[in-house]
């Protein structure tokens, strides 16, 4: 859900971006549909998710043919948990403008976690087509994969996200958990020190090189690793064992 919200953020920054572009800030200038429309951004990216819906709902009222309102208003309702909302949001977005290829990753994530596999697995690949933004899909589809004990396909679906968005630590702790299992323990902690280059405050990230070091019996790159899981995360138990595991076997 972190890449998520960032995949999200980064849309609603662009279309805020344009939408202050090309009109001026003032709204003597601007249309009641403009103003409620940014001001609905703004709360979202403020986090207030309720007043965020009440300005997009006005908005969409003014301007029902704009996608990208429909497109903002799911997003709102998809980040307060009101997923049913959020489908028919991005639903009638769909229906003004079917082009949208990343609302369909948008959507299979919501069919995911409420466990309608076909109909997310449909929305992931109709989402691929768009190659821009293959990590959201790609993710979603790695994930269905593994739930369905088909290994090689989640991990050939975490290695093609990381291609395209080599900063997605979700799919990173994925595939690297997937390849330790196999015994690729080497692999797998080459996957973690790429991930830790884009995301160097991730704890989970720190905590699966930590417990890879101390199979490799690499004991001090162990005890760094899983210190600092406890700098980004004090409440984090499984390195707090991993550490008293580490000392343990120093003392043999």
């Amino acid at each position: 859900m972190l890449y998520l919200r960032r995949h999200i953020l980064f849309i609603l920054a662009g279309i805020l971006a344009i939408s202050i572009t090309l009109a001026p800030v003032s709204s003597a200038n601007r249309s009641r549909a403009d103003i409620h429309f940014t001001n609905g951004l703004i709360y979202f990216a403020l986090g207030f998710q309720d007043l965020a819906i009440t300005e997009l709902q006005k908005a969409a009222s003014l301007e029902p043919g704009n996608s990208e309102v429909r497109v903002a208003l799911g997003m709102a309702y998809h980040a307060k948990g009101d997923w049913q909302a959020a489908l028919a949001a991005y639903g009638e977005a769909l229906r003004v403008d079917d082009s949208l290829l990343h609302v369909h990753g948008l959507m299979g994530d919501i069919y995911r976690v409420r466990g309608d596999k076909e109909k997310a697995r449909a929305h992931y690949l109709r989402a691929m087509e768009d190659s821009e933004l293959v990590a959201v899909p790609a993710y979603g589809l790695g994930v269905l994969a593994e739930e369905a004990g088909d290994r090689k396909t989640a991990v050939e679906r975490y290695r093609q996200v990381l291609e395209a968005a080599p900063d997605h630590a979700e799919s990173a702790a994925r595939l690297a958990a997937l390849l330790h299992q196999d015994g690729a323990v080497e692999e797998a902690l080459e996957v973690v020190e790429n991930a830790q280059r884009y995301n160097p405050r991730v704890a989970e990230l720190h905590y699966l090189g930590g417990l890879f070091y101390l199979e490799l019996e690499k004991y001090e790159e162990a005890e760094h690793a899983l210190d600092r899981t406890l700098q980004l995360d004090e409440n984090h138990d499984g390195a707090r064992r991993a550490l008293r595991q580490l000392e343990s076997l120093r003392q043999q």
